[in-house]
Order: structure tokens, then sequence, then C-alpha cells
């Protein structure tokens, strides 16, 4: 068994339950019990910085945040900006016209911000789709809901996201953005989005440059996720782990399946993986 001193976790289908909000007491003291071995805890995640930082801190767990797929670190919950990558003015402002030119509505993420496009129909549930704590009084994040927040911030962002049921157009956008346009990337965290984020930036580009800075070779790294944008990590990592409701490809690059989110599955394979 490799000696494990990092763990890197996605959150929303691996470290929360499937209600998005519910981190489990059994997840909470696996990570205490590994954090007291001197083992590193990460968070990689599409979601915002502060976002993220708001589960460590009320589990009362020491986190590394890699933010919007590994755009943003952080050390620390809330803690300062260690380093964030953007994706090209240029290239940002010719997938939002591709975007529109597809009726597709989208947001845009920065380092603590979230612009949408224009008014989503359903408010409560474009707020669900960028995150839990977004208008937590004690957080740093800013939300432009009715497009007007989207020009400025074109200039510099971290990740599109576009949730539609409409898997043609995604198609469309993924074929236009993979073949014309430079300096980014697309992945999906989920069956029905995409995400384009700035090139060669990824979670397990973001997992090897922390390991790297802690001083911890990649051997000793253990990945835990459920979709496409975490294979990146699990296949860099030591020790690449899926939870059991994980896409099959994510099974498939994964060296172990452990149970799934709702059945404390990152707390078993830490239990197994690492604390014995």
């Amino acid at each position: 068994m490799k000696k494990i001193r990092l763990i890197v976790m996605d959150m929303d289908g691996t470290l929360l339950a499937s209600d998005g909000r519910t981190l489990s007491q059994a997840n909470i003291s696996a990570l205490r019990r590994a954090s007291e071995r001197g083992i590193r805890l990460a968070l990689a995640t599409g979601r915002l910085p502060d976002d993220a930082g708001f589960f460590a801190l009320d589990a009362k767990l020491p986190m590394h945040i890699l933010a919007i797929n590994g755009s943003v670190r952080v050390d620390e919950p809330l803690g300062k900006v260690i380093s964030a990558q953007f994706i090209p003015e240029y290239s940002a402002r010719a997938i939002a016209s591709v975007a529109r030119e597809l009726g597709l509505r989208f947001s845009v993420s920065s380092v603590h911000e979230v612009a949408f496009s224009e008014m989503p129909p359903d408010i409560e549930a474009a707020k669900r789709s960028q995150g839990t704590w977004l208008e937590r009084p004690d957080g740093r994040i800013r939300l432009s809901l009715d497009g007007s927040g989207m020009d400025a911030l074109l200039g510099h962002v971290s990740k599109f996201s576009i949730i539609s049921p409409d898997a043609d157009r995604l198609a469309q956008l993924r074929s236009r953005v993979v073949s014309h346009i430079k300096g980014v990337e697309v992945t999906s965290s989920w069956y029905d989005n995409l995400e384009i984020i700035p090139e060669g930036v990824n979670k397990g580009s973001a997992t090897a440059a922390l390991a790297s800075s802690l001083g911890i070779p990649m051997e000793m790294v253990m990945a835990i996720g459920d979709q496409a944008n975490d294979i990146p990590m699990i296949t860099a990592a030591g020790i690449g782990v899926a939870v059991g409701n994980a896409a099959p490809d994510v099974r498939a690059a994964a060296d172990f399946v452990t149970a799934t989110n709702d059945e404390d599955g990152v707390a078993r394979a830490v239990e197994a993986l690492v604390l014995q």
C-alpha cells in the first residue's frame, strides 16, 4: 500500500451527499483522523473558493482549495488567493458570442464573482447551480443575475458554465469552441452541462502544482472524484479513486472504486486506503 500524504477530493457527487449540501459525519471523522496524522487535505471543485471554504470551516477541517476546476488556489478556507488563471479576453468574448448565437444561457465565474448572461427563469435553481453559500454574509462572493455584470467580467473569466437539456446545442457549442477558439479547454461536471476553462488548467494540473509546492510526490497523493473533470487528477495521483456513483469513464480511469457519495464513499476510501 502506498503511503499517502495528500488527499484531494471533488465535492459535488463525491464528498457531498446528493443534495449538494450535506457533508456527512462519517466523512468529516475520517478526514479529521487523516489530518491528525499529518496528511494534507484539499478540495478540487468547480465551486468558487469561498463557497467551498464554508464547508471546510463548518466542518472544522484544514483544507487547501483548488476552486473553479483548479483555476484558483487558496491554502485555507476564505484565505488569500495564492494563484488565479483566466481565459484570454478575446476568447471569452468569442465564447459568449457563440453561446448567444446558439440560444444558450450561460454564466461566468471569476475568483469571487459570478455573472449570468441574462436573468434566469428560475432564480433559486440558478443560484443552486453555482453553489450553496453564494449569499452568505461573511463571504466575498458577488453575484450578478440580470446580465448587467457580464461585460465587465469577460476580461477575467476563469470558467464558463452552460447548463441545458438540449444535448445537440451543447454538442454544437463544444465543437465550435474546440475547433475555433484558442486558449481554452472544454470539460463537464454533469450530463447536462459544459464547463470551459483556461487551456492547461484542470484538477490534475492544479493537484500537481499543489503537491509540488508542499514537497509531496504525486505517488503519495490520493484523488477521489465522480465526473469527467475529475479524471485528470484521478489519473495523475498515485491512487485514483472513483465513488460508486461515478460516470463509467471515471470508474475505468480509477485504481479503486469505493461506495457512493450517499454511502460515505470518501470515508470508506480513506479508511481502507490511508488510515489502515
